[in-house]
């Protein structure tokens, strides 16, 4: 007998999701011009799969079961226009359930999952997007210990800079085979592609293709490690759970709120945009938290730790907001006290960088303590293996290695988390940073080994919660200390102030790879940044790829530096680099929460990794959209313009930044920065043009130029040399 209410269909941006959840089938396409919408008849189908919820469960005599949940009826409510489907659910004789689906206007949202287990239950996994095999499908199948296969479907996969060396974040449904790729807080330790920190957690991935892309992820931290799991050219989102091994919160009853989350359009970064999105409407983030800062690693990993000789170079060359003092600063990973062996003057040396104008930042990693006994701390406030012996990590998932090994903190305990709130108010108080860069959330093994004693530290929520520790602990004590963290998703904007892109390690060791790894998380970064977040980006290990992260910095937000005196190959900063560098620092965007306009950009596909050239910054300033900066490059010797700014026309590369708040196209104040020989024309009447450079880091006036020319319609055009870029900063430029 046939359900009724059976189908499901939501249209947003010209495309069209029908869920057939009596099939359990969903298909995304397009609709056809005429005749009745069923999921046979879309056109160009980009996604397909299933929705209903599967698990696999620890049965009494050890064995693994898979469930699938099924339809048993479906009711329909209306609520302000929006239908809300209410999913009664059987679970194949093993418990029955309810799933809650609404419609939107930018998809679908999984409100509610619950579950009700006729006997004492343990979840291994809960799954979206898998089904079980037929026998003919079995006989096929690779592997033969499990029942159960993906069935999402597309031509490929959107999971933001999941790759690195070169940075990957597109690829063709065949492509990684079998795979797991980390979609929250954990890297390697789940068997995933090494994941360090910028940008996640996401929370979120994308599957489609030419026709279209499907984004999905929870509306909640999951209180379980969240993956995107491939076999072969299939995939689901996946929860481990692994209750095989561990207590369950509840035996018979379990609920999910806001479970899933399914929103769509033509690319996917698009598709990405709409469901963060859908966590709005946003406050952008206070003006104030948008600090530039130099950070020590570059020269700690190096074991250079005089910290006088640090001052007297940084502040001859670089000008910032606050100096970070990273990894290596303390007596032991935890301790929150200096190392004074490394450091003997460190108070003295605190009070000289504040003297040349740098706040002071501290690195501290969320999780991790070398010396527990020290902290008052026992096995009961660690996580440890089903053995009861404590656990050790470090930044990667080797054991064999020869140190950086850490216990890891569990916040089940009243003593972990007392020792996380007096060491972080302590620092604060006593060492008085403007701001806290938190490191390593995803610096922890997965539940296959240990879990926090309480259920509801665990998965996400793990990371998550040490963050929110450390940040309420912070605030009570200095409401207007930054925390500083990388995830782009909307749910940790109550734990984050600033996100940082990281080092460029990750992106490969070449400034080719550091270059287009920092230009494709700009582009991810701007999906923060639509959330009303600031933005620091971030360097590598090379000095040469400093000008292309510079000029894409002037639309992102403010200056991060991560090298040492010397990068990998020896090289020191460039007089040019310190002009450019001098001149973001005085002239950026002050602002916080801004949407990209894209000039010459691929935001990325099945066809190539994304790329921006051209592209610009749109603030919402009294309600109107509004351009306020533009990174502009120009390889060609012809002189180059695009559409959406027809008044200007340049050769070479060019960053252009309003200073009043108003329209590059109407802006009274504005400054052009240089940062290759080149031209830029810019139509109008303008009354002077002033040059400036930076001498000892500091920028100053050097000459005044005259404004628009007056032969035809004016303009204003202005010409650099290569030379000229070791000693200009940039233009500002008075409109008449």
């Amino acid at each position: 007998m046939k359900l009724r209410n059976s189908a499901i269909v939501a249209r947003v941006a010209g495309k069209c999701l029908i869920w057939d959840t009596e099939k359990d089938r969903a298909v995304l396409g397009h609709e056809p011009e005429s005749g009745e919408i069923e999921s046979s008849s879309l056109t160009r189908v980009c996604w397909s799969g299933s929705l209903l919820p599967a698990f696999e469960i620890a049965s009494a005599d050890g064995r693994t079961d898979y469930v699938k949940a099924s339809v048993a009826s479906v009711t329909v409510a209306e609520a302000s226009a929006r239908r809300i489907y209410h999913l009664a659910l059987s679970l194949d004789g093993y418990g029955s359930g309810s799933f809650v689906c609404e419609e939107t206007d930018w998809g679908l949202r999984f409100s509610r999952l619950e579950v009700s287990w006729l006997s004492d239950t343990r979840v291994i996994s809960l799954q979206y997007g898998t089904r079980l095999m037929t026998d003919i499908e079995l006989a096929r199948a690779p592997r033969l210990d499990h029942a159960f296969w993906p069935d999402w479907s597309s031509e490929g996969y959107c999971v933001p800079a999941a790759g690195s060396s070169p940075t990957h974040s597109f690829w063709r449904s065949w492509d990684m085979g079998d795979a797991r790729l980390p979609l929250g807080s954990y890297g390697d330790a789940m068997g995933t592609p090494y994941a360090a920190a910028f940008p996640r957690p996401m929370y979120a991935a994308a599957m489609g293709g030419r026709d279209g892309w499907l984004a999905f992820g929870p509306g909640d931290i999951p209180d379980a490690p969240l993956t995107l799991q491939l076999q072969s050219v299939t995939a689901c989102l996946h929860y481990s759970y692994r209750e095989d091994l561990w207590t369950s919160p509840d035996l018979r009853k379990r609920e999910w709120i806001d479970p899933l989350r399914l929103t769509w359009a033509d690319t996917g970064y698009e598709a990405l945009l709409r469901l963060y999105t859908s966590f709005g409407p946003f406050e952008p983030k206070s003006p104030r938290h948008a600090r530039s800062f130099i950070c020590t690693w570059g020269d700690f990993k190096e074991g250079r730790y005089d910290l006088k000789r640090y001052k007297e170079r940084v502040s001859s060359s670089v000008e910032a907001d606050m100096i970070i003092l990273d990894d290596r600063w303390e007596t032991y990973n935890g301790s929150g006290e200096p190392d004074l062996e490394r450091f003997p003057d460190f108070e003295a040396d605190l009070d000289g960088l504040r003297e040349q104008g740098y706040d002071i930042a501290v690195w501290q990693s969320i999780g991790w303590l070398d010396n527990p006994e020290k902290s008052g701390l026992s096995s009961q406030d660690l996580l440890c293996g089903l053995d009861g012996v404590p656990r050790q990590w470090r930044w990667s998932g080797n054991p064999i290695g020869e140190g950086g090994y850490h216990y890891l903190l569990d916040p089940s305990s009243e003593r972990t988390r007392q020792l996380i709130v007096e060491r972080t108010q302590r620092l604060v108080r006593k060492w008085r940073p403007a701001a806290l860069k938190l490191d390593f959330g995803y610096g922890y093994p997965g539940p296959d080994v240990c879990v926090p004693r309480d259920p509801a530290y665990r998965g996400e929520r793990l990371a998550y919660s040490l963050l929110k520790l450390t940040y309420e602990a912070a605030k009570a004590i200095d409401p207007d200390i930054s925390i500083i963290y990388y995830g782009i998703h909307p749910l940790m904007r109550d734990v984050t102030d600033l996100i940082n892109m990281d080092d460029l390690g990750d992106a490969g060791d070449s400034a080719v790879h550091e270059i287009a790894g920092h230009n494709q998380r700009c582009l991810w970064a701007s999906l923060a940044a639509s959330h009303g977040m600031p933005i620091n980006t971030s360097t590598g290990y090379y000095w040469d790829a400093f000008g292309s992260i510079l000029l894409d910095t002037a639309v992102v937000g403010v200056n991060g530096l991560t090298i040492g005196e010397f990068d990998n190959e020896g090289n020191r900063i460039t007089d040019a680099d310190k002009n450019r560098w001098a001149a973001l620092q005085t002239w950026h965007r002050r602002t916080c929460g801004w949407k990209p306009l894209w000039l010459e950009a691929d935001t990325g596909s099945l066809k190539g990794e994304p790329k921006l050239v051209s592209w610009g910054r749109i603030e919402s300033l009294s309600g109107r959209d509004t351009l306020t900066s533009l990174v502009l490059r120009n390889d060609r010797s012809e002189a180059k313009g695009y559409d959406p700014v027809p008044y200007i026309r340049f050769t070479g590369q060019w960053a252009l930044i309003s200073l009043d708040d108003r329209d590059l196209a109407a802006s009274n104040s504005f400054v052009c920065i240089p940062f290759s020989a080149g031209t830029l024309s810019i139509d109008g009447t303008f009354t002077s043009a002033r040059v400036y450079g930076a001498i000892d880091g500091h920028l100053t006036i050097l000459s005044t130029l005259p404004g628009s020319t007056s032969i035809g319609e004016p303009e204003l055009r202005i010409a650099v040399s290569q030379e000229d870029l070791s000693g200009i900063a940039g233009f500002v430029i008075a409109r008449k």
